[in-house]
């Protein structure tokens, strides 16, 4: 006899609907074996499985049985198979009645859960994810343990049951009732935020390239000795920002799904931050692995992602970036499958200009930058240099202005300036590129060929013409103006600091 389940499995970032299988045969001897590439945790299960139900009260069936995971060419991981294999060898045992309530039949319910030993169901990570492929294929709902309720109800109009105990699911099978909660019932985006982090103190130019860096989603590369705000300012940039949307939260706990990374429940509203050592490798930075996983880099997704210490990455690390910060995705191809995950990051990169002396000459500031490389000076948009820290222009500044409500007034810009840029275009201006940059930046003509001819006098690169192009049009966003003018222009280009001849 054969009976089925339903379940999910992570590839890429993706939630894909995974089929479990379950072949009782009175011939051979009863053992239970599991095909369809499970790992370790997934081959462990057997046994977990089979104790589980007989402390629950159930009997085992003593015969051979054969698990099959479909699809059998994409691996399994973790204990989420636990709870569909119990079930559906019971349904094959006849412990859960066939038929007897059509919309209660297992198939039609996606579970997920790990078994104690004595029956009791453990959460597991990916429950957003179980939720989003039980959602996409129609199902009746999910089955899974409550403490992974909170994390399915952000999918929208999915019903979630959350049990303790396989005998929970077993009765609601059979045709018992359930506490089903519907997912999709947020609260209000004022309750979403958790307080703010103080903005940096006396750096003028650098507050004001951040404000533009929030508004319209620049990179930011920043340079100055320790102890100016720096790591500071990269915090605060996740403050300036507005909170997730609920379909922000629903990406970002994807892929901490795709991870193997705990939801962040109590802060899902809250913008991603993510800071790597900079003895980080490639595949930690940009995803990867024998397994594709995503990488620091897509973890910050619809973030902040910090790089302090930019130039002591090693070169290879800084190399992977180049891609990935232009088209706002990294593929990462193995021989068995290539993977993309997201990576729409705000990206802020500091660096010391001379680590020994607090402040660097011309030669060797020249050194700090080759470090980094052209190519990937291009993909920031913004260039700034920090003074270093006084002490008396902290105190006046902390004397003159209310730091929580400077922050709640840069808010106010960054959502006004952001908002207009998507009525206009739908998209950040950070990624406006070709026919459409040249479409929504407009200007006259007279400072088109001023902004072409200050590109050649600097010796700056094509791309870094359209790079001041998009920061201008942030600029004129932020003070309400339809079209790009000179002053626009001419503070944009005094961002590009680092590039220049």
């Amino acid at each position: 006899m054969i009976s089925c389940t339903r379940s999910f499995v992570m590839v890429g970032v993706d939630a894909v609907p995974c089929r479990i299988e379950v072949d009782l045969s009175p011939h051979g001897l009863p053992t239970m074996g599991i095909v369809g590439l499970p790992d370790a945790a997934v081959r462990e299960s057997a046994e977990r499985v089979r104790t589980a139900v007989r402390n629950a009260g159930y009997t085992w069936p003593q015969s051979r049985l054969t698990v099959n995971l479909a699809p059998a060419d994409v691996r399994k991981e973790g204990p989420i198979y636990d709870l569909p294999i119990a079930i559906a060898i019971l349904m094959a045992s006849g412990a859960i009645p066939a038929g007897r309530r059509p919309r209660r039949r297992s198939g039609e319910w996606f579970l997920a859960g790990e078994l104690a030993l004595d029956g009791s169901l453990h959460p597991v990570r990916g429950a957003t994810a179980l939720a989003r492929a039980a959602g996409d294929a129609g199902a009746e709902g999910v089955v899974v343990a409550k403490e992974c309720v909170e994390a399915c109800c952000l999918i929208p109009d999915v019903p979630v049951l959350g049990v303790a105990h396989l005998a929970d699911v077993v009765a609601f099978l059979s045709g018992g009732e359930g506490e089903i909660r519907l997912g999709g019932r947020g609260g209000e985006v004022s309750e979403r935020r958790r307080g703010d982090r103080p903005l940096v103190q006396g750096q003028a130019v650098a507050r004001r390239a951040a404000l533009i860096a929030a508004c319209g989603r620049h990179n930011l590369l920043v340079s100055g000795p320790p102890g100016s705000g720096k790591t500071l300012l990269a915090r605060s940039l996740t403050d300036m920002l507005p909170p997730l949307t609920p379909q922000e939260v629903v990406d970002v706990q994807m892929i901490r799904a795709a991870a193997g990374l705990d939801p962040q429940l109590e802060r899902r509203f809250d913008r991603p931050f993510r800071a790597p050592h900079h003895t980080t490798s490639a595949a930690a930075l940009v995803g990867g692995g024998s397994i594709p996983r995503p990488g620091e880099l897509s973890l910050a997704h619809r973030g902040v992602l910090f790089l302090d210490e930019l130039t002591h990455f090693r070169p290879a690390v800084i190399d992977a970036l180049r891609e990935p910060l232009e088209e706002g995705r990294i593929t990462v191809a193995r021989a068995n499958a290539t993977v993309q995950f997201p990576a729409e990051a705000l990206v802020v990169a500091a660096f010391n200009p001379n680590r020994r002396f607090g402040r660097a000459g011309a030669e060797s500031s020249h050194r700090t930058l080759e470090r980094i490389g052209a190519p990937l000076l291009d993909r920031f948009d913004l260039h700034v240099e920090m003074s270093p820290a006084r002490v008396q222009t902290i105190v006046r500044s902390l004397e003159a202005v209310d730091d929580g409500a400077s922050m709640e007034r840069t808010r106010t810009l960054v959502e006004e300036a952001f908002g207009r840029a998507i009525a206009r275009q739908g998209i950040a201006n950070a990624l406006l590129q070709g026919p459409r940059l040249a479409e929504m930046v407009t200007m006259s003509s007279e400072d088109l060929h001023w902004l072409a001819k200050g590109i050649d006098d600097l010796g700056l690169s094509v791309r870094a013409f359209d790079t001041v192009r998009r920061v201008a049009r942030t600029i004129a966003d932020l003070e309400g103006a339809d079209r790009v003018e000179r002053p626009h222009l001419q503070e944009a280009v005094s961002y590009r600091r680092f590039d220049r001849e």
